[in-house]
């Protein structure tokens, strides 16, 4: 990954000056496609318990990408609740570089992949970076298709400049007069509450996991409970809601988050099995 010192310099100086200016997140991809390539890039603002949205985004001519018409509907107002870099952030309140191979459940990719076979990634990594107020950014680096995985001198240099971009990305949310405030979401109360009025407790627990792409074997070592006993709950899960795999619950559970308007008192697999 040579990279021309001269006009790297050029780039972040430009990035420098356009902080709290509308180029800034233009002038990180301008800054990044000079180091390395990779055929998109996503800036999404994420904020707990409300639509993500989306602030920027670069897509190389020709390639299929994932924030795309329909799919770019149900990413941005109700599939980011299960995004291995959303729940970094939710669950754990962590910010950093990530790949996404390091951060995702075992079955993510399976899982996710038979339900979207449009998808086709070859490689997903990313940044987190605390803006405040509960709110996190997201710069998300894809390859598709039939292209390699980010290679490692790659990897290390995007943790190598975390601190600069971070830096920068806080100035520039400061300076801004005129942000953007989150619309709210229910998502995330809709997916608290899936399985709560059908399920056991532990039935419940194991749900949770397998929607998020855990294996068994991970879900036994989460829960401190035996292998054998999650297949029970995983059999158990699947019988109740009328499914046979892993990749059926998620796909009911996306089916359910689709409906037109989204209640985040209720359980709606409940509601569901009672249609």
């Amino acid at each position: 990954m040579p990279v021309d010192i001269s006009n790297y310099t050029k780039d972040l100086i430009r990035l420098t000056q356009s902080v709290g200016q509308e180029s800034f997140y233009a002038n990180i991809h301008n800054l990044l496609q000079r180091c390395f390539d990779y055929d998109e890039l996503l800036v999404l603002r994420m904020k707990k318990q409300s639509a993500v949205e989306l602030e920027y985004r670069y897509g190389k001519d020709g390639v299929e990408n994932r924030l795309q018409g329909e799919g770019s509907w149900k990413y941005l107002t109700r599939l980011y609740v299960l995004d291995p870099f959303y729940r970094v952030f939710a669950d754990n309140n962590q910010f950093g570089f990530y790949t996404l191979s390091e951060i995702a459940p075992e079955e993510f990719e399976n899982i996710y992949n038979s339900y979207f076979n449009y998808l086709e990634l070859a490689d997903e990594i990313g940044y987190l970076f605390d803006i405040g107020d509960d709110t996190c950014l997201h710069i998300d680096l894809s390859r598709f298709g039939e292209n390699a995985e980010f290679e490692p001198k790659v990897l290390s240099f995007l943790a190598g400049i975390f601190e600069s971009i971070d830096y920068l990305v806080k100035q520039h949310h400061k300076q801004l007069a005129n942000e953007a405030t989150n619309s709210g979401s229910e998502v995330e109360y809709v997916l608290e509450k899936f399985g709560l009025d059908v399920l056991t407790k532990k039935e419940y627990e194991t749900c949770q996991l397998l929607l998020q792409g855990y294996s068994a074997k991970s879900i036994a070592e989460r829960m401190d409970i035996g292998y054998e006993t999650v297949k029970m709950h995983k059999k158990n899960i699947y019988s109740k809601c009328h499914i046979s795999s892993q990749a059926e619950l998620l796909a009911l559970f996306i089916d359910i988050l689709q409906q037109e308007s989204l209640d985040p008192e209720i359980d709606h697999l409940a509601k569901h099995l009672e249609h």
